[in-house]
């Protein structure tokens, strides 16, 4: 089904289900030299095998400027997704004061900078050493890191965000908990996911999907149902999914199709009331960590 082999040496890791911890899944895909498969107990779809988590912060040394994207692309990438997220967040604030908020997976630190000229405590952590050199050249308060290794007292921020991050993480599960932990009472966490499954499905009969899971970079694919679930085990309530903004590719077909599916979901999630969801594009996902 598409897509080239890449080299991934003599390692990789058989793993089992971040949300169920199933070992039985179906083969649903084969893309870069990887295999993608889906749980058959809660439908969490998954690369396995894949390389071991404690050499994936190498793939990314060059991940944000690969295929020439650059920082301003990258602006351009995610400023509807920015701007819709800022407006959401900051209708939420409750007038209490200057509030703090993480960004994971910040790349060049374009939504920090967004926050924090709305009057947020706003920082960012990425696993790439270059991008966030560009960014503290820039001002931006983003260090190299990952959630995990984060040194952050709990109940530190009031939100915390993931923009296309989930993804690649390797454990999912234990992110979620991590920014729940984080969390103080009340915060709320925005995630943005791609939903991938349904645009190969559809593509797969026609000779086409390439390598749309962009494996080993996206190591899982989400649907609003599964996210859903692994919020509620990571301890969050009050979770709401909608479409949201679409991003703005660099390439006019991809941009075209990003545009027409963002609008078409749209219309969609509005006339049915909030509804039905769009299978095979990118949703917004926002939740609250219960207060104490």
């Amino acid at each position: 089904m598409g897509g080239g082999d890449v080299n991934t040496g003599p390692r990789l890791q058989a793993i089992v289900c971040n949300l169920c911890g199933g070992g039985d899944a179906e083969p649903i895909a084969r893309q870069n030299g990887f295999r993608i498969v889906r749980c058959r107990a809660c439908g969490l779809v998954y690369v396995n095998p894949r390389p071991p988590s404690e050499e994936l912060p190498g793939w990314y040394t060059h991940y944000h400027t690969r295929d020439g994207a650059s920082e301003a692309s990258w602006d351009r990438l995610m400023g509807r997704v920015f701007r819709e997220s800022a407006e959401i967040l900051c209708a939420s604030r409750d007038g209490s004061g200057r509030r703090r908020l993480l960004d994971v997976g910040c790349g060049f630190g374009g939504f920090v900078a967004a926050m924090r000229e709305r009057g947020w405590d706003a920082e960012g952590v990425d696993p790439s050493p270059a991008v966030v050199a560009a960014a503290v050249q820039r001002g931006r308060p983003v260090r190299v890191g990952t959630l995990d290794a984060l040194q952050a007292e709990g109940g530190s921020f009031d939100a915390v965000t993931m923009f296309y991050v989930l993804e690649h993480l390797p454990d999912p599960l234990a992110a979620l908990e991590s920014a729940w932990r984080l969390l103080g009472s009340g915060g709320t966490i925005l995630i943005r996911v791609p939903h991938t499954t349904p645009i190969v499905r559809l593509l797969a009969p026609l000779g086409l999907g390439g390598a749309l899971y962009d494996p080993p970079f996206h190591l899982y694919d989400f649907s609003p149902a599964v996210l859903r679930r692994l919020l509620m085990r990571a301890g969050f309530a009050d979770i709401r999914t909608f479409p949201g903004q679409p991003t703005v590719p660099a390439r006019r077909g991809a941009r075209l199709a990003a545009l027409l599916g963002g609008r078409l979901a749209t219309g969609i999630h509005a006339l049915s009331r909030g509804t039905v969801l769009l299978p095979g594009v990118s949703k917004t996902s926002i939740a609250r960590k219960p207060p104490a």
